[in-house]
């Protein structure tokens, strides 16, 4: 089984769209998913280091970015109510948004472009577009994606901090003025360190997709949406071309806490199996 997307709304100008990443699981049986796809050996290795031989090292290290820092190299010692308690004390909205950026770079893959790898792109020395890592920049031989995604509480709150965040809009603007304006070649380097070098020319052809996408707990009723879906008419970007698209997702779940705690345990317990404790 895997995840559709409906669309909800669509502003205006028809340049912007809102979707809802839908299913036919429970929310216990989603949460199993997310965390089945997310941590899978050879869909995380390749948000990581692509076609590289994965290590029994490599993959701890990688299971270690969805734990907290002080619970590294003590992951069998961690009792639940230690991974509860952090997660009640922190009172940060974005808390974990980390999850939903390496989730949505796996949406990508699976919705977008399977051939897609997270990089940066450079022109020149000076422009970096996005850094590497979870935090969504990915390109193939022809798209171009860049995103931000949140883990929230609600859903209103992330799509508003998307939208309002400059990082959002200077993305892709900067991409227009720098990029397409340019008259240098273009540095595409993939997180795996392979680089290659497009023209402007080729660049200008490349499908952009600028994405937007918030993981958060679930709200009754479900009309409780419509304000956030709304948000579309709120977007505005300058020079944008016919084959540039903005798209916002979103996916509910049970509960944000919940899914944390359900994500540092089984990476937890992961990381002991491959350490043989």
């Amino acid at each position: 089984m895997s995840l559709t997307i409906t669309n909800k709304s669509k502003s205006k100008c028809n340049k912007y769209e809102f979707n809802i990443y839908e299913h036919t699981l429970s929310l216990a049986d989603l949460d199993t998913y997310i965390l089945d796809v997310l941590y899978d050996e050879t869909n995380l290795n390749y948000l990581f280091q692509v076609d590289k031989p994965l290590s029994t090292n490599d993959r701890i290290k990688q299971l270690q970015r969805f734990i907290e820092n002080s619970f590294k190299n003590k992951e069998h010692e961690i009792k639940d109510v230690e991974i509860i308690k952090f997660i009640d004390d922190n009172k940060i909205q974005s808390y974990y948004s980390f999850f939903a950026e390496a989730l949505l770079a796996r949406l990508n893959i699976q919705f977008l472009d399977s051939k897609l790898i997270i990089g940066v792109i450079n022109v020149g020395d000076n422009l970096k577009v996005v850094g590497t890592g979870a935090d969504v920049c990915m390109f193939s031989d022809d798209k171009l994606v860049l995103g931000e995604a949140k883990f929230y509480g609600e859903l209103y709150g992330g799509v508003d901090k998307i939208i309002k965040d400059t990082s959002f809009l200077s993305k892709l603007e900067d991409y227009i003025s720098k990029v397409i304006g340019s008259d240098k070649e273009i540095i595409l380097k993939g997180i795996d360190g392979n680089i290659c070098t497009k023209t402007v020319e080729e660049i200008k052809k490349i499908s952009l997709i600028l994405s937007g996408f918030v993981l958060h707990t679930k709200e009754d009723p479900v009309s409780n949406y419509d304000k956030s879906y709304n948000l579309v008419e709120k977007i505005k970007i300058k020079e944008l071309e016919a084959h540039y698209n903005v798209h916002l997702y979103h996916l509910p779940i049970e509960s944000k806490n919940e899914l944390i705690f359900k994500a540092q345990r089984k990476a937890l317990d992961l990381i002991i199996k491959l350490r043989g404790l």
